[in-house]
Order: C-alpha cells, then structure tokens, then sequence
C-alpha cells in the first residue's frame, strides 16, 4: 500500500511547468502507470478524489515555490501591510515621447479653432455695427492667417506669429476682454474647472488670463480642489501664477504637513499624498523648504521613537522606511537636500539593525 501511495504522489507531482505535458483532471488514473492504475480501480479509487479513507488526500499538484538565490537563512518574503503605497511608476522614454507629440497636435487643433472662433466673432462685431477701421485691417489680418493653418507641417505658434501685433492687441483688448470679464463673473468653477467656453479657446491668441480679470479669478479658486486650480498654471502669467501659488498653495501645503501624523508601523494619515499631488504646480525648491521645515524632523522623530521603543524586525523598518520614500516625487528625490534627509532615516534604520543583532548575540 505504502508503494501505491508513493506511485499516485509521483503522478500528482508529474505535472510540473512542462507545456507539453498533457491536460489531464487532478487525481486522475491517466497520470500514472497501468499496474498502479488497475490496482487503484480494484481498490475502489474514484477518479478526481483523494487518498485516505475519506478521500482527504490531495489531489492538485504541490507547486514549487522560488525563493531569492541570494537570500540568507531566515530570509522571509514578508510583505508588510504599512499604509504606505508609492505613487506610481513613470512612464518609459517611449510613452512620454508619444504623451508630447500627442500634446503637441491638441495645441494645434486648438491654434485652429481660436482661429475659426475669431473669424466668427469679428464678423458678428461688425454685424452689429463696428464699423471702425481698426475692426476690418482685425478682420483682414485673420483671414490672411488662415494660409498658416493649411501647411500639413506648420510649427505650433506660427499662425499668431503671423498676425501684426496691432491687430492681436485690438482684438484681445477691445473685442475679446470685454465679453471675457462678463463670462469670468458668471463661470462656476466646479462646473467648468476647464474654462472650455470662455477661456481655453483663445489661449493661442492671448498667451495668458487678461490682467485686469485676474483678481475676479483669484477670488473663485483660491479655495478650490486640484481639478480646478491646476489648469490655471498655464492660464495664469508666470508672474501671476508665482503670486497665486505662494498665496494659496504653499500655505496649504504647509498647514497640512504641520497637521500630518506619522505613526508607524502603520500611517493611516494620508495627508501626504495629497502634499505630493499638488508638488507639480509649485516650485520644487518652496517644496523642499517647507518639508525640511515641517516635515523631517517630526518623520525622524517617530522613526526614531519606534525603533527603539518597538525593536521592530529589520525588514519591516526597511520596508516602513522604502515605502516613504516611494511617495516622494521624482523632482523631490533628485533634490541633494531631500536626499540627505531620507539617507538619515535609513542610516538610523541601519544602526538600530546592528544594535538589535548585538543584543541577540549576546542574548
């Protein structure tokens, strides 16, 4: 009985990783040899059960499991459940090549159709009696551009550029910013955090948000979420956009890493992540500053703090320690300053493995 166990283990652990192996059902009589199997079948086997006298023997084959050739005793694949998830993988060379050429034809889609709306508007301007001259060389000048637009290989900008600066002035500040300022004190943001039907059309022709409606914008998104504030770092002038930013994200930025609690092994605070999603509309050294100022020193101190109240396992520090690093930016970890803090964190990570091992030894 005893060779018969072994025979229909050895057909159970036959299957392997082969491709050419034959699909055959678990426990059946086909993965082994025709003596064991007549054997089997004058013993009341049923096909697809186990061994045993209730049948509770395994039937699926034991599956081998890969460990690290390089890993040492004791090494364990432990994954530690610390609340800590990076932000996701950047994309390859190849991705961000088809993410910029793909950029490139929506910027001259929409070259297009501020052209086509343009045209439209300047004739309903004289329809409804502007006849000035600076309204019809205006009207002129859009209709020659038009030539620019119908080159398969145009360079993006090339049809303003091709508009005489008088004309582009006439038109942004007596035709368009009017009819703009009395759209901008009707636009919810939440509604449209794109400006789709008041703004974003003419960005090709004015560069940026008119002056003089900046503070009426200022004033309905300077409270708002993500979705509506980040469009406006390229609505907004470099100049307008430094002042908003230091007005209205930075100081958020700082209030909520003042407010974050870090609490290892597990952070369940994930004020955080939402600091890192709001890092690309700002400078990447404001960041720095704020994080060396309310950050790292209260993330080391808990480090610290757990390490040598909880005498946590190397790895689970090591993986606490990988996963904050994991949240940062890209833009963050190539700062030197950055850099040196989160060295810090794993030096002390090190030192407290090391100590740790001592004690053991002479334990």
């Amino acid at each position: 009985m005893a060779l018969l166990k072994r025979s229909f283990t050895a057909a159970l652990l036959d299957e392997g990783d082969d491709p050419s192996y034959p699909f055959k059902m678990p426990g059946s009589l086909a993965r082994t040899t025709a003596p064991v199997a007549k054997m089997m079948r004058l013993w009341n086997y049923k096909q697809g059960s186990g061994l045993g006298a209730h049948g509770q023997g395994i039937i699926a084959p034991i599956k081998a499991i890969r460990h690290c050739s390089t890993a040492g005793i004791g090494h364990s694949e432990t994954t530690y459940k610390n609340g800590l998830h990076g932000a996701p993988a950047p994309a390859p060379p190849a991705q961000d090549e088809w993410h910029e050429s793909a950029a490139v034809s929506r910027a001259l889609r929409l070259e297009r159709e501020c052209c086509e709306r343009t045209l439209a508007l300047l004739r309903d301007v004289k329809l409804q009696g502007d006849d000035s001259v600076e309204t019809e060389e205006a009207l002129a000048a859009i209709v020659k551009s038009e030539e620019e637009l119908r080159g398969k290989k145009r360079a993006l900008g090339a049809w303003r550029a091709a508009l005489p600066a008088p004309t582009v002035q006439h038109i942004v500040e007596q035709v368009l910013t009017p009819r703009m300022a009395m759209k901008a004190r009707e636009w919810e943001p939440l509604w449209s955090p794109g400006c789709d039907h008041w703004l974003r059309p003419w960005i090709p022709l004015i560069g940026h948000l008119p002056e003089s409606l900046y503070g009426t914008v200022e004033s309905k998104i300077s409270g708002g979420c993500l979705d509506v504030i980040s469009p406006w770092k390229d609505y907004f002038s470099p100049t307008h956009w430094e002042i908003f930013s230091r007005r209205h994200i930075l100081p958020k930025l700082t209030r909520w890493l003042q407010q974050l609690k870090i609490t290892p092994p597990k952070q369940r605070d994930t004020k955080f992540l939402e600091v890192m999603s709001w890092t690309p509309l700002v400078r990447t050294q404001d960041v720095v500053s704020i994080l060396e100022q309310e950050f790292f020193g209260k993330w080391e101190g808990a480090l610290r703090h757990w390490l040598q109240s909880a005498r946590p396992p190397s790895g689970e520090a090591a993986a606490w320690y990988a996963g904050w690093k994991n949240l940062f930016t890209l833009e963050l970890l190539d700062d030197e300053r950055v850099l040196a803090r989160l060295e810090a964190g794993v030096a002390m990570v090190d030192r407290e493995a090391e100590d740790l091992g001592r004690l053991v030894c002479q334990s």
